[in-house]
């Protein structure tokens, strides 16, 4: 089963939650079990007794879409805990893996193409942090719409909250989930624009992008609206 796949899921139903507002829609994410590397697929529903649906839909993906069997067991109830978690087992006959050849790479120069603060105008909403979630680097509008980000010690769950997906915002945890769409907010009162309350916080939707030079990760985003009349604002 595609890993992806299902992490992208959850990307998919915020989607759907941005079209149809007040769609209470469920929220997935991926973990590896630490035994065995498992695929765990984390499922987080305000509506019961669905979890056996996502079974079947689980099933049927795996099958018509990436033509491989795979077993759907739930591991954890959500009287066990928050959320449901299902353990998801290839079924199918073990296929040849086979890794595509990398070809040797020169390196035309180690000076930076991009300036620093070229990126920042190229990526207006970017975000920059270290492990101790330490914000170092954010575009213009980020550093004109909250301030606070240039105090030099503000850290990234200062200034923002997750919505998708559902995990504590830490390094680990972002490394953990680095192909994962990721939704963040503004926590209240940290947007320093003159808007009704409505608009006082801002979504932002983008990706996390794990740097291995600095040891730091870029959070790669967007202003995540419902139409341009709510970007203006």
């Amino acid at each position: 089963m595609n890993k992806k796949y299902l992490q992208n899921l959850d990307a998919l139903h915020d989607h759907l939650g941005t079209l149809y507002p007040g769609m209470r829609a469920p929220s997935f994410r991926c973990t590896e079990r630490p035994e065995d590397g498992a695929l765990v697929l984390h499922y987080y529903s305000d509506r019961p007794g669905l979890e056996y649906i996502v079974i079947g839909i689980v099933k049927t993906v795996a099958k018509r879409l990436h033509g491989t069997d795979v077993d759907v067991q739930i591991l954890k109830t959500k009287e066990e805990c928050d959320h449901v978690q299902f353990l998801i087992t290839d079924t199918s006959a073990p296929g040849v893996a086979t890794n595509p050849m990398i070809a040797d790479l020169e390196t035309l120069s180690v000076e930076p193409k991009v300036s620093p603060m070229t990126f920042c105008r190229v990526f207006p909403f970017h975000l920059m942090f270290d492990r101790d979630l330490t914000i170092v680097q954010t575009g213009c509008t980020i550093t004109r719409v909250i301030p606070q980000v240039t105090s030099g010690n503000c850290k990234l769950n200062d200034i923002l909250l997750t919505v998708r997906p559902h995990l504590e915002l830490t390094f680990e945890n972002i490394l953990s989930h680095i192909n994962t769409v990721y939704v963040l907010k503004t926590r209240k009162g940290v947007m320093q624009v003159e808007a009704s309350e409505e608009f006082s916080n801002l979504r932002l939707k983008g990706q996390m992008l794990y740097i291995p030079e600095s040891d730091l990760v870029i959070f790669l985003c967007y202003p995540s609206v419902m139409n341009l009349d709510d970007l203006t604002r």
